[in-house]
């Protein structure tokens, strides 16, 4: 699992740095948001193969980020998993596919448990990898 790439958005410091500790330690390419305008960023320059996303941030909080993630970059084939202390989570998240909540406190041990499970359940990892299976039609002579 040492190709897969998760980008962690979360504004709390000592969180993004224990998640992205331990991720590294299980063979997980990182890459870090502190709120979801540097997500947007993030997510187009790094190509994730996951997302764990904070709900409450400054700038862009994490349900703005994932509308704008699925209707307007059109960004549907990346599992994103939640992470918040709120357990209600909106509607309309639910329904442009959310692959899981976390509610804080967790361990970390259950993020990486969640990440790998939404992988699994992934049929596609990020759009690059499906650019880079894309292979040009055979020519009929």
């Amino acid at each position: 699992m040492a190709d897969k790439k998760v980008l962690i958005v979360e504004d709390d410091e000592d969180l993004q740095t224990l998640y992205g500790l331990y991720l590294q330690g299980e063979s997980f390419e990182i890459c870090k948001a502190y709120n979801g305008i540097q997500a947007i960023d993030a997510v187009q320059k790094f190509c994730p193969d996951v997302i764990v996303l904070d709900m409450i941030m400054p700038k862009m909080d994490g349900e703005a980020f994932f509308l704008y993630l699925r209707t307007q970059l059109r960004i549907t084939n990346v599992p994103v998993i939640i992470a918040s202390v709120n357990e209600k989570i909106p509607p309309q998240m639910y329904a442009h596919g959310i692959q899981a909540t976390l509610r804080k406190p967790f361990t970390v041990e259950i993020l990486v448990d969640k990440i790998r499970e939404a992988l699994a359940n992934s049929e596609t990892a990020a759009p690059h990898k499906i650019m880079s299976r894309l292979k040009p039609p055979k020519e009929n002579k």
